[in-house]
């Protein structure tokens, strides 16, 4: 089973010790502490997080202390051999096994099974959103980018019907960041800030919105991951082939005859920036659309919240500072606004 967030994890607040580093998210205005992050030194801190009406945090592994930690990674592992004990059952392969129909398949199980309580629903979307991701960045053919664009209809209308577990996907998120994961964070924000924008409006194709905004960047699929982490700058012919991403990912879904309005839109526009100095078209304003500026935020925030080998990722609290201080030009302000409320 894949394990959601590598270097944090969520944590009942009934479970917190002194010892763990935590970060509380949300708004600024959500809670009474000074700072969103920092780490447990008294029972006192913990009897006033719960106070504050916090049910779970988010503990951050590599800052904790050390002993916690491997109580803390005990009880996820238990966790997990129990969940993959229920949802990773053994199956006869055929000779013409194709794996995404068997994600397709288990996600919906996972999502139709009544007694699964939101937050291990919005896990097994997350995990078998990971995995369509994976398979289809491995072999972006039509056949897999058909079949990707199904399981995410299924997302996506989950999403729509089940605010619990709409709400529990913000927070799951993995930190690491790699083309797939980095896809499914930025696929399952921007569904979750359209769904806020667009409220119960049916103007829109959620379900090809949502197929744009995961597959926003297909392009990636031969860029090296090594270029993709690189530390230092890249040199002219790197940075033209980071540039050539959107443009290759149109050409791919145009190829398996999947592009769409809404897909092309987003996977075009979403390095537009509201000033112009986007890319690769250097559009501003009301020149992007309103699906590209939903996925440019989108982006952007996962890309501060993600470990990257030339920098640490940032807790929610301090992104959100980041892009409305120091990036605010970049943005739809409106859409910037609907997007805070969604850590509230």
């Amino acid at each position: 089973m894949t394990t959601i967030g590598i270097m944090e994890k969520k944590v009942n607040t009934k479970d917190l010790k002194v010892g763990m580093f935590i970060n509380l998210g949300g708004s600024w205005l959500s809670h009474s502490f000074l700072r969103p992050a920092f780490k447990l030194h008294s029972n006192k801190q913990i009897a006033k997080i719960i106070k504050n009406g916090f049910r779970s945090v988010m503990v951050d592994l590599d800052r904790s202390d050390p002993a916690v930690v491997r109580e803390l990674e005990g009880k996820q592992a238990a966790y997990e051999r129990e969940y993959a004990s229920v949802h990773n059952k053994p199956v006869e392969v055929p000779v013409d096994f194709n794996p995404m129909e068997q994600i397709s398949d288990e996600l919906r199980e996972a999502i139709e099974d009544q007694k699964l309580p939101p937050r291990k629903k919005a896990e097994a979307v997350y995990t078998h959103s990971i995995r369509m991701m994976d398979s289809i960045l491995q072999k972006p053919s039509a056949e897999n980018i058909l079949s990707g664009k199904k399981i995410i209809y299924t997302t996506v209308d989950h999403i729509l019907a089940d605010d619990d577990t709409a709400d529990a996907l913000s927070q799951i998120t993995s930190h690491d960041y790699y083309t797939y994961t980095h896809s499914v964070n930025v696929g399952l924000f921007s569904v979750l800030l359209a769904k806020e924008v667009f409220k119960d409006g049916h103007d829109h194709n959620m379900q090809e919105l949502g197929a744009g905004f995961f597959l926003h960047d297909l392009g990636k699929c031969d860029v090296p991951a090594d270029l993709i982490n690189k530390p230092d700058r890249l040199t002219p012919d790197e940075w033209q082939l980071m540039r050539d991403h959107p443009s290759k990912g149109n050409k791919l879904l145009a190829d398996a005859k999947q592009l769409t309005r809404e897909c092309g839109v987003i996977v075009m526009q979403h390095h537009e920036r509201e000033d112009g100095s986007g890319y690769p078209l250097r559009l501003s304003h009301d020149e992007i659309h309103l699906y590209g500026r939903i996925c440019s935020i989108a982006d952007v925030y996962d890309a501060l919240t993600s470990t990257r080998a030339y920098k640490k990722k940032l807790p929610p609290f301090d992104a959100l500072a980041v892009m409305k201080n120091e990036m605010f030009h970049h943005f739809n302000r409106e859409l910037f606004g609907s997007f805070v409320t969604l850590f509230a």
